[in-house]
């Protein structure tokens, strides 16, 4: 965790909400005594996906390449670095905040007006809690890192297995080369719907996606490729469509 995230992460806010009436002494007993838990809390907490999620979110059923999932992966790799961007810069302006606060501050001290005085004390609230918004501003870049790189890695997995099949690295940055090949396959995997739908338009729409996977494998001359490729259910589908024979198939 960064350095600017201390372990008594909770302590200066804490020690702040102290003087608050709002809050009733037993509240106050209580934040002040689970503070160290409650610090826990906050650092380990984990925001967006964990690597499980991220290879949830890339599985078969609904990626069911190797180019559609690495399409995928960089798709929420850049939202992550996108917005890790944005939290770096806003956490330099943070920092500005809080450097401009104590200059303020220390001007309103030097002043012997009481009304300087007060208005000291406000700007030290101030201080006070965005100190601890810029920690949590840097707890929230330590996890976008972390998600950056976790599709990193997947991405870096993929495209070795991509190589592997012989595929170009023009076709593995192209998400329009893949195309044909992921909407066969989805299609056909979401046409095994059809058997749990009651809505009519759903089951049409079912079979007309699926029905145009096929044919664009179809034009594309790669159908027969594609067919040696499919699990039972794809089978399955291309059955219920005619486009193979009676198979004997796993899925009921």
């Amino acid at each position: 965790m960064n350095s600017i995230v201390k372990k008594d992460l909770l302590s200066d806010a804490l020690t702040t909400v102290q003087r608050f009436d709002v809050f009733k002494p037993e509240d106050i007993h209580f934040l002040m005594e689970k503070k160290e838990h409650l610090g826990k809390v906050m650092l380990n907490v984990h925001q967006w996906r964990t690597d499980s999620q991220k290879e949830s979110i890339i599985c078969d059923q609904y990626c069911p390449t190797l180019h559609s999932k690495f399409h995928q992966a960089i798709n929420e790799q850049r939202v992550q670095f996108d917005q890790a961007l944005y939290l770096a810069k806003d956490i330099e302006m943070k920092k500005l905040d809080i450097e401009e606060l104590e200059d303020e501050i220390e001007t309103l001290k030097s002043c012997s007006a009481n009304k300087k005085k007060i208005q000291a004390k406000k700007k030290e609230l101030e201080l006070s809690f965005k100190h601890y918004e810029l920690k949590q501003m840097v707890i929230s870049l330590d996890y976008r890192m972390l998600e950056v790189k976790g599709w990193q890695k997947i991405e870096e997995r993929l495209m070795i297995q991509m190589i592997a099949e012989g595929t170009e690295e023009e076709t593995i940055w192209d998400k329009s080369k893949g195309e044909i090949e992921y909407s066969f396959f989805q299609f056909l995997t979401n046409l095994q719907g059809i058997r749990s739908t009651t809505d009519g338009a759903e089951r049409n729409n079912l079979i007309a996606l699926a029905m145009f996977g096929v044919k664009q494998a179809k034009d594309a001359g790669v159908f027969q490729d594609l067919l040696k490729r499919c699990n039972p259910a794809q089978m399955n589908s291309l059955e219920m469509l005619g486009e193979v024979k009676k198979v004997d198939p796993q899925v009921k």
